[in-house]
């Protein structure tokens, strides 16, 4: 199998934080595979304290993923039982509508226990800041981008041990001169991802 990697690294970090900052990369790189003037890929949220009862704080998150799925969920800290907002979750497909500047959510697997409903279409207005606008049950709640989505490759990579990264890069046609720490490697193939090469992630054995 070979992934198209295409994003920038970052120099002059010590190892633990050119791990993270490596990893950070690479998420944003395959977040960055949308449709331009698309919402950014990745996970939105809003909160609003006190929403239903004093202490029912509660963290609305919508998902824009690749391949066009969408999920929407909400959450409470309060415990139901104590007046919280029942928490659920959907699932849907969206759409950048480019002309009304709006995500268009069409709901596939609804939540019995609350949520829109299956077939329901939603239209998700976004805000000049990028955020996007949550309407349902007469309420209002912006969500603002919090993080990228689940990045496959990098949670490949993470699963390798060192010997197999480093067959990785050699496969690759990168020079792993001087790699002896997994951020090492890591750096090596952000590299190789700011220059567009191809990365062989099933490298002879």
């Amino acid at each position: 199998a070979q992934a198209l990697l295409t994003s920038a690294t970052r120099h002059g970090l010590c190892a633990p934080c050119r791990a993270a900052s490596t990893r950070l990369n690479l998420r944003q790189g395959f977040a960055m595979a949308q449709e331009e003037g698309a919402p950014r890929l990745g996970t939105y949220v809003g909160k609003q304290r006190d929403y239903s009862c004093p202490g029912d704080h509660v963290t609305w998150e919508i998902a824009l993923l690749p391949d066009k799925v969408c999920t929407i969920g909400c959450s409470s800290e309060l415990s139901l039982s104590k007046g919280g907002l029942q928490a659920w979750g959907v699932e849907g497909t969206w759409e950048w509508d480019a002309d009304e500047e709006e995500v268009s959510v069409d709901i596939t697997k609804d939540d019995p226990l609350g949520g829109p409903k299956r077939e329901r279409e939603l239209a998700l207005p976004v805000v000049e800041d990028g955020a996007i606008v949550f309407k349902f049950a007469g309420r209002e709640i912006t969500c603002a981008w919090d993080r990228s989505p689940p990045d496959p490759l990098q949670e490949h990579l993470d699963k390798l041990t060192l010997k197999e990264l480093k067959g990785v890069a050699i496969a690759s046609g990168l020079d792993p001169a001087g790699c002896v720490e997994r951020e090492d490697f890591f750096r090596i193939l952000a590299r190789a991802r700011a220059t567009g090469s191809t990365l062989k992630l099933d490298p002879p054995a």
